[in-house]
Protein backbone atom coordinates (compact mmCIF):
# COMPACT_ATOMS: atom_id res chain seq x y z
CA UNK A 1 0.00 0.00 0.00
CA UNK A 2 3.31 2.06 0.89
CA UNK A 3 3.88 1.99 -2.81
CA UNK A 4 0.92 2.78 -3.75
CA UNK A 5 0.92 6.13 -2.14
CA UNK A 6 4.33 7.14 -3.74
CA UNK A 7 3.11 6.28 -7.05
CA UNK A 8 -0.15 8.37 -6.64
CA UNK A 9 2.22 11.20 -5.32
CA UNK A 10 4.56 10.87 -8.36
CA UNK A 11 1.72 10.79 -10.76
CA UNK A 12 0.09 13.96 -9.11
CA UNK A 13 3.21 15.90 -9.75
CA UNK A 14 3.83 15.04 -13.07
CA UNK A 15 0.24 15.82 -14.13
CA UNK A 16 0.03 19.11 -12.03
CA UNK A 17 -0.34 22.46 -13.43
CA UNK A 18 2.66 23.63 -11.96
CA UNK A 19 6.26 24.69 -14.07
CA UNK A 20 8.62 22.20 -14.73
CA UNK A 21 11.10 24.67 -12.51
CA UNK A 22 8.75 25.21 -9.68
CA UNK A 23 8.91 20.86 -9.18
CA UNK A 24 12.16 21.16 -9.85
CA UNK A 25 13.25 23.87 -6.79
CA UNK A 26 10.66 21.93 -4.96
CA UNK A 27 12.76 19.03 -4.60
CA UNK A 28 15.83 21.61 -4.18
CA UNK A 29 14.03 23.22 -1.21
CA UNK A 30 13.02 19.45 0.06
CA UNK A 31 16.44 17.39 -0.65
CA UNK A 32 18.17 20.63 1.90
CA UNK A 33 15.11 20.00 3.99
CA UNK A 34 15.21 16.31 4.33
CA UNK A 35 19.42 16.94 5.25
CA UNK A 36 19.26 19.70 8.03
CA UNK A 37 17.72 19.10 11.33
CA UNK A 38 13.66 20.15 11.68
CA UNK A 39 14.03 22.18 14.70
CA UNK A 40 17.13 24.19 13.73
CA UNK A 41 16.63 27.62 12.04
CA UNK A 42 17.68 26.93 8.93
CA UNK A 43 14.70 24.30 8.42
CA UNK A 44 12.09 26.95 10.12
CA UNK A 45 13.70 29.51 6.98
CA UNK A 46 13.14 26.61 4.41
CA UNK A 47 9.97 25.96 5.12
CA UNK A 48 8.91 29.46 5.26
CA UNK A 49 10.49 30.17 1.85
CA UNK A 50 8.34 27.13 0.71
CA UNK A 51 5.30 28.75 1.47
CA UNK A 52 6.25 32.09 0.06
CA UNK A 53 7.94 31.42 -2.78
CA UNK A 54 5.91 29.46 -6.04
CA UNK A 55 7.08 26.01 -5.20
CA UNK A 56 5.22 23.04 -5.62
CA UNK A 57 4.70 21.46 -1.96
CA UNK A 58 3.81 18.03 -2.42
CA UNK A 59 7.19 17.83 -4.50
CA UNK A 60 9.19 19.41 -1.54
CA UNK A 61 7.74 17.04 0.65
CA UNK A 62 7.94 14.31 -1.48
CA UNK A 63 11.89 15.29 -1.73
CA UNK A 64 11.90 16.00 2.06
CA UNK A 65 10.88 11.91 2.57
CA UNK A 66 13.71 11.31 0.42
CA UNK A 67 15.92 13.29 2.01
CA UNK A 68 15.49 11.96 6.10
CA UNK A 69 15.45 8.36 4.41
CA UNK A 70 18.62 8.96 2.77
CA UNK A 71 19.68 10.65 5.98
CA UNK A 72 18.37 7.55 7.52
CA UNK A 73 20.02 5.15 5.14
CA UNK A 74 23.33 6.54 6.49
CA UNK A 75 24.00 9.79 4.52
CA UNK A 76 24.29 12.01 7.48
CA UNK A 77 27.31 10.09 8.26
CA UNK A 78 28.88 13.01 5.56
CA UNK A 79 27.32 16.09 7.25
CA UNK A 80 29.68 16.32 9.65
CA UNK A 81 32.83 16.09 7.80
CA UNK A 82 31.63 18.06 4.56
CA UNK A 83 30.83 21.15 7.63
CA UNK A 84 34.09 20.44 8.81
CA UNK A 85 35.52 21.08 5.35
CA UNK A 86 33.38 24.08 4.41
CA UNK A 87 33.80 26.06 7.78
CA UNK A 88 37.26 24.79 9.39
CA UNK A 89 39.81 26.35 6.46
CA UNK A 90 42.30 29.15 8.02
CA UNK A 91 41.62 31.11 5.04
CA UNK A 92 37.83 31.45 5.80
CA UNK A 93 38.04 31.49 9.08
CA UNK A 94 37.79 35.19 9.08
CA UNK A 95 34.55 34.90 6.68
CA UNK A 96 32.84 32.38 8.36
CA UNK A 97 33.62 34.57 11.47
CA UNK A 98 31.97 37.85 10.17
CA UNK A 99 29.39 35.63 8.12
CA UNK A 100 27.70 33.61 10.86
CA UNK A 101 27.41 36.49 13.29
CA UNK A 102 25.13 38.58 10.81
CA UNK A 103 22.14 39.14 12.47
CA UNK A 104 19.51 36.86 10.83
CA UNK A 105 22.51 34.35 10.13
CA UNK A 106 23.36 34.01 13.31
CA UNK A 107 19.49 32.48 14.15
CA UNK A 108 20.34 29.42 11.16
CA UNK A 109 22.93 27.42 13.05
CA UNK A 110 25.15 26.92 10.51
CA UNK A 111 28.20 27.50 13.04
CA UNK A 112 26.91 23.67 13.67
CA UNK A 113 29.23 21.25 11.14
CA UNK A 114 26.43 19.04 10.80
CA UNK A 115 23.54 21.55 9.89
CA UNK A 116 25.92 23.45 7.32
CA UNK A 117 27.14 20.21 6.10
CA UNK A 118 23.79 18.90 5.75
CA UNK A 119 22.41 21.93 3.91
CA UNK A 120 25.97 22.36 1.44
CA UNK A 121 25.38 18.34 0.78
CA UNK A 122 21.27 19.16 0.00
CA UNK A 123 22.25 21.75 -2.22
CA UNK A 124 24.61 20.16 -4.24
CA UNK A 125 22.19 17.17 -4.86
CA UNK A 126 19.52 19.47 -5.50
CA UNK A 127 21.61 21.38 -8.19
CA UNK A 128 22.69 18.35 -9.39
CA UNK A 129 19.39 17.01 -9.79
CA UNK A 130 17.46 20.17 -10.62
CA UNK A 131 17.75 20.13 -15.04
CA UNK A 132 17.21 16.31 -14.92
CA UNK A 133 14.24 16.64 -13.29
CA UNK A 134 12.88 19.81 -15.27
CA UNK A 135 13.40 17.61 -18.58
CA UNK A 136 11.56 14.82 -17.30
CA UNK A 137 8.90 16.63 -15.89
CA UNK A 138 8.98 18.74 -19.85
CA UNK A 139 8.90 15.26 -21.59
CA UNK A 140 6.45 13.73 -19.75
CA UNK A 141 3.89 16.51 -20.44
CA UNK A 142 4.77 16.91 -24.00
CA UNK A 143 5.22 12.82 -25.22
CA UNK A 144 3.50 11.12 -22.75
CA UNK A 145 0.35 13.14 -21.66
CA UNK A 146 -0.89 14.73 -24.52
CA UNK A 147 -0.83 12.10 -26.40
CA UNK A 148 -2.69 9.75 -23.56
CA UNK A 149 -4.97 12.02 -22.89
CA UNK A 150 -5.95 12.51 -26.40
CA UNK A 151 -6.33 9.04 -27.69
CA UNK A 152 -9.52 7.72 -28.33
CA UNK A 153 -9.04 3.96 -26.89
CA UNK A 154 -7.81 5.94 -23.45
CA UNK A 155 -11.00 7.84 -23.51
CA UNK A 156 -13.21 4.59 -24.08
CA UNK A 157 -10.91 2.95 -21.42
CA UNK A 158 -10.97 5.54 -18.56
CA UNK A 159 -14.91 5.32 -18.88
CA UNK A 160 -14.70 1.77 -18.19
CA UNK A 161 -15.74 0.13 -14.63
CA UNK A 162 -12.27 -1.61 -13.80
CA UNK A 163 -10.33 1.42 -14.74
CA UNK A 164 -12.57 4.23 -12.60
CA UNK A 165 -11.46 1.32 -10.18
CA UNK A 166 -8.15 0.80 -10.39
CA UNK A 167 -7.61 5.15 -10.99
CA UNK A 168 -9.38 5.58 -7.61
CA UNK A 169 -7.02 3.10 -5.77
CA UNK A 170 -3.26 4.20 -7.62
CA UNK A 171 -4.31 7.69 -8.28
CA UNK A 172 -7.38 9.08 -6.07
CA UNK A 173 -10.43 11.22 -7.32
CA UNK A 174 -8.86 14.44 -8.20
CA UNK A 175 -6.91 13.98 -10.74
CA UNK A 176 -8.45 14.11 -14.17
CA UNK A 177 -7.44 12.25 -16.96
Amino acid sequence: MFILIWIRKIYKVLAADASPSAIAFAVLFGLTLGFVPLTSGLALLLIASLLVLRVQISSALLALGVGKGLSALGASTLFVPAGSYLLEPEGLHGFWTWFLNLPVIAWLDLHVHAIAGGAALGILLGLILFFPIRQTVIAYRRFLHDRVSTNKFFKWLTNFWLIKGLRFVFVGTAVEA
